[in-house]
């Protein structure tokens, strides 16, 4: 017969995974560290595979384990959740999120999910830059991040790799011009360094154009025909046509879409809502 997962030992593996520490993890969990580690044991036999490397001074999670914490976190989310549903009570508080203009494109698909599961958590979302967002989480302002650049910051979790791609309004020939106009984020963007990188190395003269901190403001310029921007794939709209190496064009790298967590301790909406973004963006693939 083919074992099941026990709950209790996948809360008892989640604990060690955040605390890194057996003695920790026991306290946290109420019980006696000797059982912790047999419960780790235990989930190992089942699995087949060592899930942490463990000596006197660390304890941390072997790549299996970094896998198999993913598949954990979901299965306790549905596991309290389920009960929730059951409950005299529906799942309630409140998430506040930060999202950079990107990961702005994947939100309706985040929020129909999420409102499905739980239609009575209140929701609090911002727009920000990535250290703005990444600032507002540190000083306790939000619980979740979902940005594009680490800014220096540990902790990040990549949820999703997006290729960036050069993009003209249908019809526009703006293309053409030399300089290049561009419709570009300000310094310190990895869009902006990515294209005039890309630019410099093929010998492309390019200017500036129109400059804005938000995606909107870029996109009224290219909307009138009047500049080239850089866009990841999925924020495409049917507006916009793709330029690339047979209008002379160089191709430009992958941008990686991290997801901060304030707390690895976080309350049940939250984690929720942060298991969601990941199942959302795993279900939909960079085109």
């Amino acid at each position: 017969m083919r074992p099941d997962l026990n709950i209790d030992l996948l809360r008892s593996f989640n604990a060690v995974a955040e605390t890194r520490h057996f003695t920790r993890a026991a306290e946290q969990l109420n019980c006696a560290q000797s059982a912790v580690s047999m419960q780790v044991k235990r989930l190992e036999a089942i699995v087949g595979v060592q899930l942490f490397e463990r000596s006197k001074r660390i304890v941390k999670l072997t790549e299996e384990g970094e896998i198999f914490r993913r598949y954990a976190n979901r299965m306790l989310c549905l596991n309290d959740l389920t009960l929730a549903a059951f409950g005299r009570n529906a799942l309630q508080g409140r998430v506040r999120f930060s999202a950079t203009d990107t990961s702005m494109c994947f939100l309706p698909a985040i929020l129909s999910r999420f409102a499905q599961s739980c239609p009575l958590v209140e929701l609090e979302i911002r727009c920000e830059r990535s250290w703005e967002a990444l600032d507002s989480l540190q000083a306790g302002e939000t619980d979740l991040a979902l940005v594009t650049q680490p800014c220096g910051r540990k902790g990040g979790q990549l949820v999703k790799r997006e290729a960036l791609v050069w993009a003209v309004a249908q019809g526009a020939s703006v293309e053409e011009l030399d300089p290049l106009p561009l419709a570009i984020f300000g310094p310190g963007c990895i869009y902006r360094k990515a294209a005039l990188a890309a630019l410099d190395d093929c010998g492309r003269r390019w200017r500036h154009a129109y400059n804005s901190e938000s995606r909107d403001g870029l996109n009224v310029a290219v909307a009138a025909g009047l500049a080239v921007t850089v866009v990841p794939v999925s924020a495409l709209t049917p507006n916009l046509r793709v330029l690339g190496p047979d209008e002379g064009f160089p191709p430009l790298p992958e941008i990686e879409i991290l997801l901060f967590e304030a707390s690895s301790e976080a309350a049940l909406p939250v984690a929720t809502f942060a298991r969601t973004i990941e199942e959302t963006l795993a279900d939909n693939p960079a085109r």
